[in-house]
Order: structure tokens, then sequence, then C-alpha cells
């Protein structure tokens, strides 16, 4: 008896349904791939996000050191003006020698500007590197944030630079009233005078007396004066626009 095998046709795809398959795996990896975009997209917002809030905190520590140097600016401004009408007043022979000195010693404290300004801009640049100020939407804030942290922030470092070198010139060489000064005097007199009342021995200190009563010193005072004012407007611009950084980055916070 012979035996029989059934066979069983094979099915044959039309070549809709293999139209059919590719579409859905096409549309299974776009879906995929759409996806992955979103949520790197998403990560990227929640990075400037953080950023920006860490910006904001900078911007504030900058806001407490820009007002300490306008602070010593505008006190450094008085004081060197109140100093050069006391010394236009002496060599007009209007106040005594004892009292120009005592003038200079009574206000010594309303003489320090140390102007140098260093401002944390880790952030920004940290912003920079990962390209999250490519999501920042507004032109106008990434502008800001530019124009703060790039050419106003080089520009103030620099006159604060300028101004406290020429300070240092100034008290070093021609106004040693500070103690550092005094005392760098004293000890290349090889004096034995002691450092412990200090203020006493400007009347006594033949070399510290001439400097103090030199005509020359009315020239460095207008020299420290006019960078004093140059620098003193020009910080008070980029307070302005700390400000205002500090009012658009805090709204951002809020919504």
């Amino acid at each position: 008896m012979e035996v029989h095998h059934s066979h069983h046709p094979t099915h044959k795809k039309k070549w809709s349904e293999y139209i059919i398959e590719f579409a859905m795996l096409f549309a299974a990896v776009t879906l995929g791939f759409f996806a992955e975009n979103v949520r790197e997209h998403k990560i990227m917002i929640e990075r400037k996000d953080q950023n920006l809030f860490s910006i904001l905190q900078d911007l504030k520590q900058d806001s407490i050191f820009i007002e300490r140097t306008i602070k010593y600016s505008d006190d450094g401004i008085r004081y060197f003006q109140k100093l050069k009408a006391k010394l236009y007043e002496f060599h007009d022979n209007r106040l005594s020698e004892n009292e120009f000195i005592k003038f200079t010693m009574d206000n010594i404290d309303s003489s320090y500007v140390n102007q140098t300004v260093f401002l944390n801009s880790s952030s920004y640049k940290n912003m920079i590197a990962t390209g999250n100020l490519t999501y920042v939407e507004s032109k106008d804030l990434k502008w800001k944030l530019s124009n703060y942290y790039e050419p106003w922030n080089k520009r103030i470092e620099l006159n604060g630079e300028q101004v406290d070198n020429t300070s240092e010139v100034l008290f070093k060489e021609h106004l040693p009233i500070r103690n550092f000064y005094f005392n760098h005097i004293l000890d290349s007199l090889n004096t034995d005078v002691s450092k412990s009342n200090y203020k006493r021995f400007y009347f006594k200190v033949k070399l510290i007396r001439h400097k103090l009563l030199d005509e020359n010193l009315i020239i460095q005072i207008n020299i420290i004066e006019a960078r004093l004012l140059d620098y003193n407007k020009k910080i008070k611009i980029f307070k302005d626009f700390n400000n205002e950084l500090i009012e658009i980055l805090s709204k951002k916070e809020t919504h």
C-alpha cells in the first residue's frame, strides 16, 4: 500500500502585506526616534533652566560685591575731593601743616579705594560649553547675558585694576597714611620709633611730612580722582545691567 503524504500549500504574501509591514516598522522606528528627541529636548530644557537658576544666584552674589565697590568708590571720591580742598587751603596759607596732617589722619578710613571686582562667571561659561545657551528662546536675554559677562565684565575688571594700581602708587610714593605704607617707611629709615601709636609720628618723621606737604601730591590726587570718577560711572551702569538681569531671571523662576 502506498502512503500518501498530504501537502499543505504555503501561503504566498501579497505585495500589500509587505507594504503594511514595512509601514508599521517604519512608523515604529520613526516614533522611537521622535520620542528620543523629545526626551533629549526635555533634558536640555531642564539643564538650561538649572543653569539660568545658577546664573541668577551668581548675579545676586555679584550685586553684593558691586554695591560694596560702589560704596568704596563713592567714599574714595569724597575723600580725595576733601583732601584736595585741604591741600589748596594749605598751599594758600589758610591751613597749617599740622592741621593738614591731622585731617589726613582723622579721615584715613575713607581712603580705602580697592576697586578690583572678580565676578563668578562659571555658570554662564558652563552654559556656553554645554550648548544650553541655544535653548534660551529670548534673543534679548541672550544678548544681555553676553553683554554682561563678556565686554562689560572685562571692562570693569580692567578699570578696577587700573584704579588699584594708581592708588597703590599714590599711597606708596605720595600719601603714606595707611599702616602698611607708613610702617614700610619706618622700616626703611631704621628708626627706633614705635609703631604702636603711629599717628603721632607723622608730625615727627620728616620724610613722611615732606611727602604729605609736597605740591606734587595735588597732581597725584587729581589722577586718582579722575580714574575713580570714570570707574564710578561705569560700575553704576554695570549695576543697572545686574539689576535688570536679576529681574528678568527672577520672573522666569516665578512662572
